[in-house]
């Protein structure tokens, strides 16, 4: 399922219109329609915005195929700024050295 679905289904799931969402998130509504037609892809920041908007994990929206120990460290780095993890923020540290 693409992210554009994703956020359909998701919203939908929780009985959200798209205007709901849009103020729950703090996104205008037209870019929330362009999002679910998939006309724009949300950046990570933004898909954090709307996972919050509907209480949901950002993770959700995220494909994530995890074969080995490089992949895994590769998608905490990627998802890291969006928690704030002190204990996560040392070990990404540590590896890169």
């Amino acid at each position: 399922m693409e992210v554009a679905e994703k956020i359909r289904y998701f919203r939908q799931q929780r009985g959200m219109s798209q205007e709901q969402l849009a103020k729950s998130a703090g996104i205008n509504i037209n870019t929330i329609r362009k999002y679910e037609l998939g006309h724009r892809k949300p950046k990570l920041e933004q898909l954090q915005r709307i996972a919050d908007g509907m209480e949901i994990s950002v993770i959700e929206f995220l494909e994530i195929e995890i074969k080995d120990e490089a992949d895994l460290i590769a998608m905490l780095k990627k998802i890291s700024p969006l928690f704030q993890w002190a204990g996560m923020k040392k070990i990404l540290q540590r590896e890169e050295k």
